[in-house]
C-alpha cells in the first residue's frame, strides 16, 4: 500500500493519541498533587504562625502575670515586715506567701535587704542567689532566664519600699520561677507542639526577659482533618488515574475493533481495486459496527459491481469509438488517421519478415470541376460511389484508406507488380462500370492509380513507396497514359519535370529541415488613420541563401498535394515567433491557408493550440483559392470552430480563380480582402471601375469588412477610403519584411531622436 510521506497508520494516530490523554492526565493530577502540597504548606506555615503568636501570647500573659505578684508583694505589708524584723522570714518565705495565693507552686521567693544580701534565715534553701545579681537596678523591676541544668528559670527582681509613697527603699524580693512548667501549668495550647518548646541559651548564660521569644524555637501540631483531606484527595487521585488507564485502554480496543480493523479492511478494498484484485462479493461481507463506516462499505462494493459493469460497457463503446475514429464519415473506407498507424505496423512488420509490399495511390481525375459544377452534394456521392468500386476490387484483407479530398490509398501485403497491377486495373474497369448518369453527371469519370513496389529483398526501401507511388499517379495522369503507372525507369524519366526542380528540392527538404520556411510579415493598415492593425504572414522559403517566393513554390506544393503539410510548417514557425514576443502587443497577426488544410483536425488542433496568443495578438486566418475546398460542411464546422476561439476569418485574394459567392455563404466569413486585379481597375472610370464599386458597396452593406490588397498608389488609396474599405495593405505602405528588420525598424521609431 502506497503511503504519502509523513502519513501514520490509523492505529498508531489512536494509541498516539491516548497516550496524549494519559500525558494530559498524569500533567493535571502532577498539578493537582503540587498544588496540594503547596496548600498543604501554606496551612503548615499558617500554623507556625499560630503557634508562634499563640506562644507569644501566653509568654505576654505569665510575664504580666509575674509583675503583678512581684508589684503586690513589694506592697504587702508582711514583705515589708520581714526586712524590718525577719523573725518570722521562713514561715512567710516558705508558706505564708503561697496560702495567700501571691505566688504558684511552680515559684520562689527570697528577700534582699539593702545591701543586696539575702535575709538568711533557717530552713531550706530555695536556691535563690545569696546576693543580688550586679546588674539589678535598686528602685526597677529586673528580670532575665537563665538555663540551669536545662530547666529554663526566670528570675524576677522588685524593689520593696516602707511606705506608699516609694521613698524609703527597705530592700529588694527575688521571685524564681520554673518557667516553662509555669508556662505549660497556665495555658491549653490548640497549635502549638509544646514538647517541641525549646530555648537557645547555654547552660549558666543569662537572657532578658524580651530576648526571650525569639530565642524559643517551636513546632506547630499537625491538623488531623488536613492530614485526612490530604490522604482522600492522594487516594482520590490514584483512582482517577487507574480509572483513566483502565477507560483508555477499554477505549483503545473499542477503537481497534470498532474503526481500525474496518478502516484498514476499506484501505485494503480500495488498494485491491487499484490492482485490479478486488472480487466484492455482499453477501459474505462482514458487517461493519460503525453505521456510517458500513454504509461506506456497502457503497464501496456497489460502486465496484457498477464499474465492472460500466468498465465491460465501456470497453464496448470504445472499440466503436476507435472503430469509428478509423473510419472516414463519407466514404465508411479507413481514414487518414488508420492509414498512419497502420503503415508504421506495417513497415516494422514488413522488415522483420520480408515480403513483396505494394503502395497503391488513386486520384480522381478532374474532381475540382465536377465538385464547382455539380455541388458538393453529388461531388460527395462521386467519391462514396469511387469507394465502393475501389473496396470491391482490393482483395479480401486488403484496406482502402482515404487519405483526402479524392485522394485515396491501398497497402497490398504478400504481393507481386503484377497482381498490383493486376488489382489496379480492376479497380478501373469497376469504376467504369459506375453508372454516374444516375447522378446526372454526364463527364466520364475517372481515377488516376500510381503504383510504387517493393520486392522483399529491398525491405530498406520500403519507406520511399508513398512519394513514389505520388510520382507514379501524377506520371499517369501525363498525356498518352493508361492511367494506371508503376514506379520504375520509364516512370522516373517522365517524372523528371516534377522531382527535379529547384523548387520541389527546396519544398521537400524545408518541410523536412526546421527553420529553411521564413516568415516575412507586412502591415495591414486601418482607414482612414492608417494605422497599424494587423501584420500578415508571408511565407518564404530560404533555400542555399537564396529566399524562394510563392509564386515559386506553391505550384509545387499544389502538384504534389502538401498543402497540409506545408501550412503546418507555416503554422510551427508563426507560433515560434509570436512566443519570442518581439511583436508589438495589440497588433494582429493574419495567417494564410490553403483551401484544403481547413478541413484538416491536425490543422486545426494547431490553430486551436495557437490560439493562446489571442490575449498578446488578434489572430485572424485567411483562405485562398476557397473553391478547392471539397468538404465544404466540414470546413464551416472547423472555421465555425475556430471562431469561439477569437480567430477572425477572411476570404484571401477576392476576384482571382474561382472564388463563387455562394462560398460566402456557405463558410462563416468575417473579411473579404479584395485582390490586385480588382483594386487596380478602381483607378480607371469605366465600366469595370463601377461593376467594382457596386460590388464592394454591396459587400459592405451585407456586413462584411473589406480589405484592400496591392495598394500602390495614392489614387487607388483615395479610392478605397470614399468606397468604406476598412483595411488597406501594399507596397505603397511597406514591403514584407523579416521578423528581425521589422522589429528593428519598429525600435527604432520608438526611440526618441
Amino acid at each position: 500500500m502506497m503511503k504519502s510521506p509523513g502519513s501514520i497508520p490509523i492505529k498508531q494516530a489512536a494509541l498516539a493519541f491516548i497516550v496524549g490523554v494519559l500525558v494530559l492526565v498524569s500533567l493535571i493530577g502532577g498539578f493537582a498533587l503540587h498544588e496540594m502540597r503547596n496548600v498543604s504548606h501554606n496551612l503548615m506555615q499558617s500554623n507556625q504562625k499560630a503557634a508562634r503568636a499563640e506562644l507569644a501570647d501566653a509568654i505576654e500573659r505569665l510575664s504580666g502575670q509575674i509583675k503583678n505578684q512581684a508589684a503586690t508583694l513589694g506592697r504587702w505589708d508582711e514583705t515589708r515586715q520581714q526586712l524590718v524584723i525577719p523573725e518570722y522570714y521562713n514561715y512567710w518565705r516558705d508558706q505564708r506567701v503561697y496560702e495567700s495565693g501571691m505566688l504558684s507552686r511552680f515559684a520562689r521567693v527570697a528577700l534582699y535587704d539593702q545591701s543586696g544580701n539575702k535575709l538568711r534565715a533557717g530552713g531550706t534553701s530555695n536556691a535563690l542567689p545569696a546576693r543580688l545579681p550586679f546588674h539589678v537596678a535598686p528602685h526597677l523591676h529586673t528580670s532575665w532566664l537563665s538555663n540551669e541544668a536545662g530547666v529554663i528559670t526566670l528570675y524576677y527582681a522588685f524593689p520593696v519600699y516602707s511606705d506608699e509613697r516609694r521613698l524609703a527603699l527597705l530592700g529588694h524580693g527575688l521571685i524564681r520561677l520554673n518557667y516553662m512548667a509555669e508556662l505549660l501549668n497556665q495555658n491549653s495550647f490548640r497549635y502549638t507542639d509544646t514538647a517541641s518548646i525549646k530555648l537557645n541559651l547555654k547552660p549558666g548564660a543569662l537572657l532578658s526577659a524580651p530576648e526571650l521569644l525569639p530565642n524559643l524555637s517551636l513546632s506547630a501540631r499537625s491538623d488531623p482533618e488536613q492530614l485526612r483531606f490530604q490522604a482522600i484527595l492522594s487516594r482520590a487521585l490514584l483512582a482517577l488515574l487507574i480509572l483513566l488507564a483502565a477507560t483508555a485502554l477499554l477505549g483503545f480496543m473499542a477503537h481497534h475493533r470498532l474503526l481500525v480493523r474496518p478502516l484498514r479492511q476499506l484501505s485494503q478494498d480500495i488498494d485491491a481495486m487499484k490492482q485490479g484484485r478486488f472480487e466484492p462479493n455482499p453477501e459474505h461481507a462482514e458487517p461493519m459496527r460503525i453505521s456510517e463506516l458500513e454504509n461506506i462499505h456497502r457503497s464501496l462494493l456497489d460502486y465496484q459491481l457498477q464499474l465492472r459493469e460500466l468498465h465491460g460497457s465501456l470497453e464496448h463503446q470504445n472499440r466503436e469509438f476507435r472503430s469509428q475514429a478509423r473510419h472516414d464519415v463519407l466514404t465508411g473506407c479507413y481514414n487518414r488517421r488508420a492509414y498512419e498507424e497502420d503503415w508504421s505496423r506495417f513497415r516494422e512488420e514488413i522488415k522483420a519478415v520480408p515480403q513483396g509490399v505494394a503502395f497503391l495511390l488513386f486520384d480522381c481525375d478532374r474532381f475540382k470541376s465536377i465538385n464547382d459544377t455539380y455541388g458538393h452534394a453529388k461531388g460527395d456521392r462521386v467519391l462514396t460511389l469511387i469507394a465502393d468500386a475501389l473496396v470491391t476490387a482490393l482483395r479480401a484483407n486488403d484496406r482502402l484508406y482515404r487519405l483526402g479530398g479524392d485522394e485515396f490509398a491501398a497497402i497490398l501485403l504478400r504481393t507481386t507488380p503484377a497482381q498490383a497491377r493486376q488489382i489496379a486495373q480492376r479497380c478501373q474497369s469497376l469504376l467504369d462500370a459506375k453508372r454516374f448518369s444516375e447522378l446526372d453527371i454526364n463527364e466520364p469519370i475517372s481515377v488516376s492509380i500510381g503504383i510504387a513496389f517493393c520486392a522483399a529483398d529491398q525491405v530498406e526501401h520500403i519507406d520511399e513507396l508513398p512519394k513514389q507511388a505520388d510520382i507514379a499517379m501524377y506520371t499517369a495522369k501525363l498525356p498518352g497514359r493508361n492511367r494506371v503507372a508503376l514506379y520504375g525507369d520509364d516512370v522516373e524519366r517522365a517524372s523528371q519535370t516534377l522531382v527535379a526542380s529547384r523548387e520541389t528540392s527546396a519544398v521537400f527538404q524545408a518541410l523536412a529541415t526546421p527553420g529553411m520556411i521564413e516568415m516575412h510579415y507586412q502591415s495591414i493598415r486601418s482607414l482612414p488613420g492608417l494605422e497599424v492593425k494587423y501584420y500578415e504572414a508571408l511565407a518564404r522559403i530560404r533555400y542555399h541563401d537564396t529566399l524562394i517566393l510563392p509564386a515559386a513554390f506553391l505550384p509545387v506544393v499544389s502538384s504534389r498535394r502538401l498543402e497540409t503539410g506545408f501550412d503546418l510548417a507555416v503554422l510551427q514557425q508563426v507560433d515560434l515567433d509570436l512566443s519570442s514576443k518581439q511583436l508589438p502587443a495589440g497588433v494582429g497577426i493574419c495567417i494564410n491557408l490553403t483551401a484544403q488544410s481547413v478541413s484538416q483536425p491536425e490543422i486545426v488542433s494547431y490553430l486551436l493550440e495557437l490560439s493562446r496568443h489571442n490575449t498578446r495578438h488578434p489572430l485572424m486566418i485567411e483562405i485562398a483559392e476557397t473553391s478547392l475546398i471539397t468538404q465544404v460542411t466540414e470546413a464551416s464546422t472547423y472555421l465555425d470552430l475556430l471562431r469561439t476561439s477569437q480567430y477572425r476569418i477572411a476570404m484571401d485574394d477576392f476576384g482571382t480563380g474561382h472564388s463563387p459567392l455562394r462560398y460566402l455563404v456557405d463558410l462563416p466569413v468575417d473579411v473579404i480582402k479584395f485582390d490586385l486585379s480588382l483594386i487596380s481597375r478602381l483607378e480607371a472610370n469605366d465600366r469595370a471601375a463601377q461593376v467594382v464599386t457596386d460590388f464592394a458597396r454591396m459587400m459592405i452593406s451585407a456586413g462584411y469588412s473589406l480589405t484592400a490588397e496591392g495598394v500602390e498608389t495614392e489614387t487607388a488609396l483615395r479610392k478605397v477610403e470614399s468606397l468604406g474599405f476598412a483595411h488597406v495593405q501594399g507596397f505603397l505602405l511597406d514591403h514584407p519584411r523579416p521578423l528581425a528588420e521589422l522589429v528593428a525598424s519598429l525600435n527604432a521609431v520608438s526611440e526618441p531622436s
